[in-house]
């Protein structure tokens, strides 16, 4: 009995153990979006917050409630806020990423996957959840100087303060949660971290 057992065991230990050597298939989403965000001045009119912020930590993939979308959330630390009232160390949410146990990499539309170490401009809407969601069809703007990176942040940071101060109001847009709740200090206060 104990060596049935024991065989039983190292077997599902082993089909376990390959599974997770399987590589991961892809599967890519292309939404088609109501707004644009491509420009400052569109992210900005959209946007809850526009900041520079420093990525700390790659959390891993989440599902939200009743949502077949997978999201990947980051730690990032607010270097400087350009809109709304974003501080400290905060979780940011974007569509798409690794799902390790159905082996496989949920990639929606073109915009890229933040990555620890870099410092990007964002801009985002706070969720109930305490999420800043950064959407598929934002672009953020690497302003780190290595590889990759636009390096020139100074220029950029003047591109998108001129932005915020010249929003673009656009005819499909939802309003924001941020807009219409009661208190919203509230809801920044649930999405800092720490």
């Amino acid at each position: 009995m104990a060596i049935a057992l024991g065989t039983a065991l190292v077997a599902i230990g082993g089909s376990a153990a390959t599974w997770f050597t399987v590589p991961y298939g892809t599967t890519r989403y292309h939404p088609t979006y109501a707004v644009r965000l491509d420009t400052p001045e569109l992210a900005a009119g959209w946007a809850d917050d526009v900041f520079i912020g420093e990525v700390t930590a790659r959390e891993g993939p989440r599902r939200t409630d009743g949502d077949r979308l997978l999201w990947t959330t980051y730690v990032v630390e607010v270097r400087k806020t350009l809109k709304g009232e974003v501080s400290g160390s905060v979780r940011v949410a974007q569509e798409g990423g690794d799902d390790p146990l159905r082996r496989q990499r949920i990639v929606v539309g073109d915009a890229p996957a933040l990555q620890p170490g870099r410092t990007y401009v964002l801009a985002t809407r706070l969720a109930p959840d305490g999420w800043h969601t950064a959407p598929s069809n934002f672009t953020p703007v690497d302003l780190s100087p290595a590889e990759g990176g636009s390096g020139s942040g100074a220029d950029v940071s003047a591109m998108w303060q001129e932005g915020v101060a010249h929003p673009a109001t656009q005819r499909y847009a939802h309003p924001s949660g941020v807009s219409r709740a009661k208190d919203p200090k509230a809801l920044y206060a649930k999405a800092l971290i720490g």
